[in-house]
């Protein structure tokens, strides 16, 4: 069995503030360590639910080398640096029978969701896919559906839970705090919500079977709203971008990763010309 896991920062356990999720501030070496204490439950969760079973870890988070190597749990393989071309699916494939997303959070504009933001907090304001708003959950679900893999365990705030429901019932999900606003929770003790995410893990994995990929059928329309008009202005020189109004573009491809991969870059040319 091969098991996927994708971890991001603003969903782990105790963290709620950037402060601790941002390699410039002094808070952020507690925020890397309870990082990988998160992601180290799951592991642990997967092997005790089949000792044998290759693990891949996806460092999803800013630079995308939050955990130190020498701190995962060493039955798993790690992924880290930016930039990759799945960003923070960047590893899975049609091999593996699982995905589990650890330390997620809500999508922008979310009521009572810790850190909440839409891939770039300093871009985006809005995405769609397909007519579906959708955070970082739905559109790397979607890239796990791509290819036939079920997300089968999401673990972050109540609100990246109920996310993660929305998409397919079935999926096991873990609140390891509750916003309280933008910026305060109440935070479960990590070492319970470590437990948690084990268990939870393992209850997954049993059902995983009766999981169904989630996916977005052809063709893909990405419809993205900038923070900027300025942004929108830059993004629509790229020769798959139709201008919708001041802030927004839309991309239409045949296949979803190409649809993302051109999200992907005009993310970068908007952030090119932010000021």
């Amino acid at each position: 069995m091969k098991v996927f896991i994708s971890a991001d920062m603003e969903g782990i356990s105790g963290i709620v503030d950037a402060s601790e999720t941002n390699r410039e501030h002094s808070e952020y070496k507690r925020g890397r360590a309870l990082m990988v204490a998160d992601v180290n439950a799951a592991i642990e969760g997967v092997l005790a639910f089949d000792k044998t079973t290759e693990i891949v870890v996806a460092d999803g988070h800013g630079s995308m080398t939050n955990i130190e190597p020498e701190a995962l749990n060493d039955p798993a393989v790690l992924v880290r640096g930016t930039p990759k071309p799945l960003s923070q699916m960047s590893g899975i494939d049609s091999s593996f029978d699982a995905a589990i997303f650890i330390g997620y959070h809500s999508m922008r504009g979310t009521l009572h969701g810790i850190l909440s933001h839409t891939f770039s907090g300093k871009a985006i304001e809005r995405l769609k896919i397909n007519e579906m708003e959708v955070g970082e959950t739905a559109m790397n679900a979607g890239i796990a559906g791509y290819y036939h893999v079920p997300l089968i365990f999401v673990s972050g705030d109540l609100a990246v839970t109920r996310e993660a429901k929305a998409l397919n019932p079935e999926i096991e999900a873990i609140a390891v705090k509750e916003a309280i606003s933008r910026t305060a929770a109440k935070c479960l003790h990590p070492s319970k919500a470590r437990q948690m995410i084990t268990n939870g893990v393992v209850n997954a994995l049993k059902k995983r079977n009766s999981i169904q990929p989630f996916a977005f059928k052809p063709p893909v329309e990405f419809n993205v709203r900038y923070v900027s008009e300025q942004m929108a202005d830059a993004v629509e020189f790229m020769p798959s971008a139709e201008r919708i109004d001041a802030k927004t573009i839309r991309f239409v491809q045949d296949d979803y990763l190409k649809a993302y991969g051109a999200f992907r870059a005009s993310i970068f040319i908007a952030l090119s010309v932010d000021r």
